[in-house]
This record gives C-alpha cells, sequence and structure tokens, in this order.
C-alpha cells in the first residue's frame, strides 16, 4: 500500500512538472498566426474592381470604422482581413453587374497600428509602427530588458472577436532554442507584458 502512495505520489508530481513546464508548448500558435492584419480606422485601403475603373480607388477608413464607395455606400472595413474586406465588396458589386468582376483590397498605408510593450523593460509604452511587427521586433523598440525581467514568462494579452486571451510567449524558447512559431505577428492593440 506504501509503495502505490509514493508512486501515485511521482506520478502526480511528475504530471504537475510536465504541465509546468509545457504550458508554452501547448499553446495553438497557429491559430493566432492565421489571424492577418486587421484593418482599422485611418487606415488607407487600395480597393481594384476588375474593368470597372469607376469603383477602383483609394480610400481611408473613417473613425467609425467604414468607408464609402460610388454606388456600393458604406462598407465596415474594420477588424475585417483585406479578403474579407473583397469578399463584402464583391457580393455588393454582384448586384450592379452581372460579370461579376474580381476584386482586390490593398493595404496602401497603415495608420491604425499601436502596440504596447509594458513592464520591465527599459523604454515601456505605446508604439505606432507603419507596419504589423512581431513581438522580438516590439520588444526590441522597448529597448530591450531590464536585468529584473523574467523573459521566459512573457506574456501578449489580445483582445478580438475571439475574446480576450493571454497568448505566453517564452524569450529563450524563441532565441536560444529556435521555436519561432511564438514569434507572432501583433495585432494592433495587443499588449506585451514583460513581468
Amino acid at each position: 500500500m506504501r509503495t502505490a502512495l509514493v508512486a501515485l505520489t511521482v506520478a502526480v508530481v511528475g504530471l504537475l512538472a510536465l504541465a509546468g513546464c509545457g504550458g508554452t508548448r501547448s499553446y495553438n500558435w497557429a491559430a493566432e498566426r492565421a489571424a492577418g492584419y486587421r484593418v482599422g480606422p485611418g487606415d488607407v485601403v487600395k480597393i481594384n474592381v476588375w474593368k470597372h475603373d469607376e469603383l477602383s480607388q483609394q480610400v481611408t477608413v473613417r473613425p467609425d470604422g467604414a468607408m464609402t464607395m460610388p454606388l456600393i455606400g458604406d462598407i465596415k472595413a474594420e477588424g475585417k482581413t483585406v479578403d474579407e474586406i473583397a469578399g463584402d465588396i464583391g457580393g455588393r458589386v454582384h448586384k450592379y453587374f452581372q460579370d461579376q468582376p474580381p476584386v482586390t483590397v490593398q493595404i496602401a498605408e497603415v495608420r491604425s497600428y499601436k502596440v504596447y510593450v509594458v513592464g520591465e523593460v527599459q523604454r515601456g509604452g505605446e508604439f505606432t509602427p507603419n507596419h504589423q511587427i512581431s513581438v522580438l521586433h516590439g520588444l526590441a523598440l522597448a529597448g530591450g530588458f531590464t536585468r529584473f525581467a523574467s523573459t521566459d514568462r512573457i506574456v501578449i494579452v489580445r483582445k478580438d472577436a475571439r475574446g480576450e486571451r493571454r497568448i505566453p510567449f517564452d524569450f529563450s524558447a524563441v532565441v536560444e532554442k529556435g521555436d519561432l512559431q511564438q514569434n507572432l505577428a501583433l495585432q494592433s492593440g495587443d499588449t506585451v507584458i514583460v513581468p
């Protein structure tokens, strides 16, 4: 009976140790990576409707997150990818043209992109690069770590259509072991917390 209790205790301690060590390894970074860049207010998008120059134009997303196109009217753009916006425009264009012209949307200028790096970094705060950056780039913009930083317990706080969540980031695993799946592209509004 005593050996069974010892074996059970060892098994429980082993499972807890594995759970503690493997916390970051079990996260689904692929789902986060699939998100892509989300358009925000102030961004400039270039819309091309094939063979319809009257609809092809460059548009700035308004503060309310929408943009206006001739004939089509207002289209919600905030929080959507360029492919989702192109699909919305294509659906509306179909009402007016029988040929179903292909629609492409590109980001011409990024103006809404903001990320935050806080905690044990040299220069924490809000950063507004003109392109999407990765976690490592965000840490570099913040001037690197202070000597008190717990670099293996970094967390990215993200809030989007999927809700608010904490994404783990293990600096040593990325830099020393080459686990680049953790070096996600930061979404606008992400906060990198360095404890």
